[in-house]
């Protein structure tokens, strides 16, 4: 089986871009059977890539006619010379560096196939992320900042009891659709709710967080280190609940010393019980 020359692959690629240009080849087809050419190894290889398209008419000298053995002869070598220029194209595609007379035969040969279509590059949308900003729920802020969340997320502001532990809270309340068992909340800059099988005690008071006012808490806990008798303290964790019959807000403090104490206030401003350090 004859073996296949570099130029054989150019003149086959040759034949392909004709026949692209001529309309016989699809160019999902012409660039299939391109890439085929480039790594034939046989001569038999790029006859089949060529064999059903009708290839480009080549003008040559006319010569007096021989005998029906000679033009046989003839006829196949012109055959061969066909479909060694089958195929071509390709080896200029190819990553392999064509030898000095190739490169010439090439070069000196105008190209059929029509350009390969350019598009301009879209870029990709760019979608911003969506941000939630955090929540320290041991400020005056973070307080109503939550407290409006709460309201966006479940429609109200009761609850059973609730505690702020800056970068996390917690809530229970009544399972809307039964009152009779505890529905516990988690907040961590987003709610996510838990239904337990813990009965809500009968009668069981709600403190309305609608009803802190941020103006009257906040002097509480900006200068808390005053009101619990400690002047580096730092506010540890607040509760609210209303289990005594009166809504309250118990803000609790301490220093790196283990000092520490507490005042509970009221959702208007009024400071209920104290427990200082030191008392």
């Amino acid at each position: 089986m004859t073996r296949a020359r570099d130029l054989d692959r150019v003149e086959t690629c040759n034949v392909l871009d004709a026949a692209y240009a001529e309309g016989q080849l699809s160019a999902e087809d012409y660039f299939d059977r391109t890439e085929k050419a480039k790594s034939a190894k046989t001569l038999l290889a790029l006859a089949r890539l060529v064999n059903d398209l009708q290839v480009p008419k080549i003008e040559t000298k006319t010569v007096p006619r021989t005998s029906t053995a000679r033009k046989a002869v003839f006829v196949g070598a012109a055959a061969l010379i066909v479909v060694g220029a089958i195929a071509a194209v390709a080896w200029s595609r190819s990553p392999l560096t064509p030898s000095e007379d190739i490169t010439a035969s090439y070069a000196s040969t105008t190209s059929l196939a029509p350009p390969l279509p350019t598009t301009t590059p879209v870029p990709e949308p760019t979608v911003e992320p969506i941000l939630i900003a955090h929540i320290d729920t041991l400020t005056p802020e973070g307080i109503g900042a939550f407290i409006e969340r709460y309201r966006e997320e479940f429609g109200d502001m009761f609850v059973d009891d609730a505690s702020f532990h800056g970068d996390y809270s917690s809530v229970s309340r009544a399972v809307p659709d039964a009152p009779a068992l505890t529905e516990s909340i988690s907040f961590r800059d987003g709610f996510k709710r838990e239904v337990t099988s813990i009965p809500r005690r009968t009668g069981q008071p709600t403190f309305d967080l609608g009803s802190i006012q941020i103006d009257k808490l906040a002097p509480y806990m900006v200068n808390i280190g005053d009101y619990v008798n400690v002047s580096d303290a730092a506010i540890t964790h607040l509760i609210v609940d209303a289990n005594y019959g009166v809504p309250e807000i118990a803000i609790y403090a301490e220093n790196g010393l283990g000092h520490q104490g507490r005042i509970e206030v009221t959702p208007w401003g009024e400071i209920s019980r104290s427990y200082p350090y030191g008392s």
